[in-house]
């Protein structure tokens, strides 16, 4: 028999601040999520918000592409012939909603990234995981990170691309429903938007995060990966 005093000491999660998690979780995320076990999430959160206003000012050009695209294609799905008074006021309240935006914005992703990490927890404990609150919201906040990296990219694209160009809010996104036309519906380029690298890579970190934290199997820990992308997309794409 091995002598206690002599035997291996078991490993214990590298001491880390939690600014590194930001960073860390791109391409050693097994360590983060062992060091958030204890459930910290507040400055991946707020690091979170901060970028995502940061990413909303590098693609306003392109915003204001879309959001002109979109507001056109929302009229052309009205059952009802609007009036020009009608489709004015209606770009007004857009415009509104635009000034509002970039103060509405972090608060946005704060209570997006809650009920993402309510979700994660109750699927996670449905399918037989041990996830606090806290867990789940560290592991959707952690996990937020390749996406929101996919959308720096995308913005990013406004500043050399012809925006004249864009026919709906994927036009320029590195998915599927980029190249679907603007006569598509909104399910089909819902879908289309799934086929992402950096949404897959989310839900393979979110999946990644329900294993080593909540203590899952890897086949529940998929399922559950699954599941919440699908239903983000229905709630958010």
């Amino acid at each position: 028999m091995t002598d206690p005093r002599f035997a291996e000491p078991t490993p214990t999660p590298s001491a880390a601040s939690a600014w590194e998690d930001v960073l860390d979780i791109f391409y050693s995320p097994r360590e983060v999520f062992e060091r958030r076990r204890d459930g910290r999430y507040w400055v991946a959160l707020l690091v979170l918000a901060g970028l995502t206003l940061v990413v909303y000012f590098l693609s306003i050009q392109m915003s204001d592409a879309i959001g002109d695209v979109e507001f056109k294609r929302a009229m052309a799905r009205q059952t009802t012939k609007l009036t020009p008074e009608q489709i004015a006021q209606g770009r007004a309240f857009a415009e509104k909603i635009k000034g509002l935006l970039v103060y509405v914005l972090p608060v946005m992703v704060i209570i997006g990234a809650w009920i993402s990490g309510l979700m994660t927890m109750l699927l996670g404990n449905m399918m037989g995981g041990k996830l606090t609150f806290a867990q789940g919201t560290a592991i959707a906040a952690l996990s937020s990170m390749p996406e929101l990296l996919g959308k720096a990219i995308v913005g990013a694209q406004g500043l050399f691309l012809d925006t004249s160009t864009v026919q709906h809010k994927y036009s320029f996104a590195v998915n599927a429903a980029r190249f679907m036309s603007g006569d598509s519906s909104n399910w089909k380029l819902m879908f289309g938007a799934l086929a992402d690298p950096f949404v897959i890579w989310g839900a393979a970190l979110l999946g990644l995060g329900a294993y080593i934290i909540g203590r899952m199997e890897k086949e529940k820990a998929a399922v559950l990966a699954v599941v919440h992308a699908l239903i983000t997309a229905v709630l958010i794409r």
